[in-house]
């Protein structure tokens, strides 16, 4: 029985899914010119037990329905697949200009009704002299016959609004290829490319009353990060444009087959395009960030109730569409007995031919020492809406973290109270002087030995003594005055006295002892080495120097994971001992290649 329910829950799944791909669409060109014949395709995913026809109004339908039948199978890595498609083609003609309407076209399917979408085509007049031109055979390439165009969906805009630029190719002639392609630099502006299509496809477009098969070239996302009158660079290019060659000949009907084509090439250059970004109202709230855009916030904790001296994290979640990649992160306020560390962020954004959307995430971890009951302020989040043209500000509800007891018995540690002066008692040393005795007579015996040779020669030794003393001393003022080179020359030896006492600890398997005295061998290396101090020792501080003195990026991302592992190490429940003889070899090898 359960077999049986299995099975045909299975095949009413796989029914639903085969509903679900049955699709009516439609294929027609956007643009003809007056008198032009031209098709429209609807393509039906399946064979239809009905088709209704759509209404084309007052163009004149002149063939149709046309019905063709498709089907195709694959077989990729073992897995066939079969599609089948019924094909309606209509032709139709246009008599006169304007924008016409056509209804949509439906298909009942498996008992169930599908619409295509509706078509609307311009009829415009057309370019009687392209026509001439062509009879002749043109020899020529101007301006009108082909041109790059550069669009932007705004040019007023403030700072940080997203704008959506646009690079076309436009022509009536034939192209042969491309050289010599130059795209803006966009200064002034964050930039990022969003379409780039790999094979040039064209479409017909009216420009102006006239119809250009027209191919979109490059497609960008722009955010203005300065204020002012910017502009946007044109984009230029060579083509090699095919033309007749020769004068046309006699008009036979056989001309066509003899006729010759040369490539022309031409320099397209697209205009340039101001665009004035207006300064940000300076009433911003404190918790701005910079967003720009219409954006959701969400705040929570990744546990609500933890053990002392269990990592725990506050999640701020921002999405929705705007300049998301470039929001900074909130401001929080974290309950003075939590240890907090350095916060984590995930961009989840992406750009595309709408813009800028999608969610990012600031994860800010900590750990709480005591236990007992806390509560977490409500965390704000403020930008400007491009709708209203005003700042939003979103707040956050207050978050509860209940702390238990150390699951290992640990203490959390107390504040340590300062010492007290110690004050030393004043001793009366006037009695400490002794009487001077009197009475003594002086008298000269024997030579003295101020003037004698010796007492010169030893007057030149002290002096070149003095003097040689002065120098060493000068020298060894200025090794020390020199603290960031003292720190940095004795920086490996005193990682390896660390690294020394580490390993001891490696040898009795004293997890916790371990990744402490490893931990301060890295922030002990990198304060001495890139002369930084404890209060700065933050882990972008630390990547960012290590990248400024010529080490490789990923040489100093692994410094940083190191770093990471050995803190969460320190402090998570099972102490990370599967991985502490790991964790010591990457210390010893990172540092010598540092060293190197």
């Amino acid at each position: 029985m359960k077999r049986i329910k299995l099975i045909l829950g299975v095949l009413f799944l796989l029914q639903g899914l085969t509903l679900k791909s049955q699709s009516v669409t439609v294929d027609a060109p956007g643009v003809v010119e007056v008198g032009e014949t031209f098709q429209i395709i609807y393509r039906v995913s399946a064979q239809p037990a009905s088709f209704r026809d759509p209404d084309f109004g007052k163009l004149d339908l002149l063939v149709g329905p046309v019905t063709s039948t498709m089907s195709s199978t694959q077989i990729i890595n073992g897995k066939r697949s079969d599609s089948y498609e019924v094909n309606y083609t209509y032709t139709l003609q246009a008599n006169s200009e304007g924008r016409y309407v056509i209804s949509p076209a439906s298909a009942v399917i498996g008992g169930k009704s599908y619409s295509s979408k509706g078509v609307v085509i311009d009829v415009v007049k057309g370019d009687a002299s392209q026509k001439s031109n062509s009879q002749k055979g043109k020899t020529t390439v101007t301006d009108s016959d082909i041109f790059i165009r550069t669009t932007l969906n705004k040019t007023h805009v403030v700072k940080g609004e997203q704008i959506i630029a646009t690079i076309k190719l436009y022509t009536k002639v034939g192209i042969g290829g491309f050289e010599d392609v130059r795209f803006p630099t966009f200064n002034g502006f964050w930039s990022q490319e969003v379409e780039s299509p790999q094979s040039i496809e064209f479409t017909r477009e009216n420009v102006d009353g006239k119809i250009y098969n027209a191919a979109l070239i490059k497609k960008y996302v722009l955010v203005p990060q300065q204020t002012g009158n910017l502009t946007v660079d044109p984009a230029e290019m060579v083509t090699q444009v095919q033309v007749k060659s020769g004068s046309g000949g006699s008009g036979s009907m056989f001309d066509e087959f003899f006729e010759s084509y040369q490539n022309v090439r031409k320099r397209l250059r697209s205009s340039a395009i101001k665009v004035v970004v207006s300064p940000l109202p300076g009433s911003a709230p404190t918790s701005f960030t910079g967003g720009v855009g219409d954006f959701k916030y969400n705040v929570s904790l990744s546990k609500d109730s933890v053990a002392a001296n269990e990592a725990v994290s506050v999640l701020v979640n921002i999405s929705g569409t705007g300049n998301i990649n470039l929001v900074e992160k909130p401001k929080l306020s974290l309950p003075s007995e939590f240890e907090q560390y350095d916060t984590k962020i995930a961009d989840n954004s992406k750009a595309s031919g709408a813009g800028i959307s999608g969610a990012k995430q600031f994860e800010f971890p900590f750990i709480p020492r005591n236990p007992g009951t806390y509560t977490i302020p409500p965390v704000e989040f403020s930008y400007f809406d491009i709708r209203s043209k005003r700042y939003v500000t979103l707040k956050s509800k207050e978050l509860t973290l209940r702390v238990g007891k150390d699951i290992n018995g640990g203490v959390a540690p107390q504040n340590a109270l300062s010492p007290g002066v110690n004050k030393q008692a004043v001793k009366n040393l006037g009695s400490d002087i002794n009487y001077i005795k009197t009475g003594y007579n002086l008298s000269a015996r024997g030579k003295f030995f101020i003037g004698s040779i010796k007492f010169y020669l030893l007057l030149l030794i002290l002096g070149a003594a003095y003097y040689t003393g002065t120098l060493y001393i000068k020298k060894r003022i200025k090794m020390r005055g020199d603290v960031a080179g003292m720190k940095n020359r004795r920086a490996n030896k005193v990682a390896r006295a660390r690294l020394n006492k580490a390993e001891n600890m490696l040898k009795q398997n004293l997890s916790a002892e371990f990744y402490e005295e490893l931990h301060m061998a890295l922030l002990g290396y990198s304060s001495d080495k890139l002369a930084l101090n404890f209060a700065d020792l933050t882990k972008d501080r630390i990547k960012e120097s290590l990248l400024g003195i010529g080490v490789s990026e990923e040489l100093a991302q692994l410094y940083v994971d190191l770093l990471d592992a050995c803190e969460y190490a320190r402090y998570s429940p099972d102490g990370g001992g599967s991985g502490m003889s790991e964790n010591y070899k990457k210390a010893v090898e990172l540092i010598s290649k540092l060293e190197a």
